[in-house]
């Protein structure tokens, strides 16, 4: 009896992993691949340098540099983490396109931090103009941030981020970074 049991434990977990999904078919695409095509930007990045001049205003206070080694994974993680191709998203945003634009837009009463995605293709199909607007609020903090990048022949020139953080019981911090890529 103690076999049979065992048996038939071991049929029904074969038959459910056999039944299970190939991760190929799972990840499947269901808005544009911003986060592949901004890791391709990345990758170009790293084998053939820019260097940057960045200025930073938080709460007033300005900042200029001119840097040389970027991590662009790091300087663009919040572009990176508004790719909408995630599980969790598969069906929260409604479709706005049309010809040359992508436009995405998180659907009443869905809870997730990218409200907005919205490109401007060229007439390549490459994007030439990006907006994305995120918000996240929970019991602590209150973030709201508006990112840009612009492109030309479907590389990045600009990129800017505006947002303001709200700590609980706390003024509001106000915070700008415009990004310009500079030819070598």
């Amino acid at each position: 009896m103690l076999l049979f049991r065992v048996s038939l434990l071991l049929l029904t977990i074969v038959s459910f992993l056999a039944c299970k999904p190939d991760k190929n078919e799972s990840a499947q695409v269901n808005f544009y691949p911003w986060e592949k095509y901004l890791t391709s930007q990345i990758d170009s990045l790293a084998k053939h340098p820019h260097s940057v001049n960045k200025t930073i205003l938080l709460d007033g206070q300005k900042e200029v540099k001119q840097l040389v080694n970027i991590d662009w994974k790091q300087e663009w993680a919040m572009f990176l983490h508004a790719d909408l191709n995630k599980p969790a998203a598969t069906s929260s945003y409604d479709n706005l396109s049309e010809e040359g634009i992508i436009w995405y837009s998180l659907k009443a009463g869905e809870k997730l931090a990218v409200k907005k995605l919205y490109i401007q293709m060229d007439a390549f199909d490459r994007p030439a103009k990006v907006e994305i607007i995120m918000e996240e609020k929970n019991f602590l903090f209150e973030t709201k941030k508006k990112l840009h990048m612009n492109f030309a022949e479907g590389k990045v020139q600009t990129y800017s981020i505006d947002g303001t953080q709200q700590m609980r019981w706390m003024s509001p911090t106000h915070y700008q970074l415009l990004g310009v890529l500079l030819p070598k």
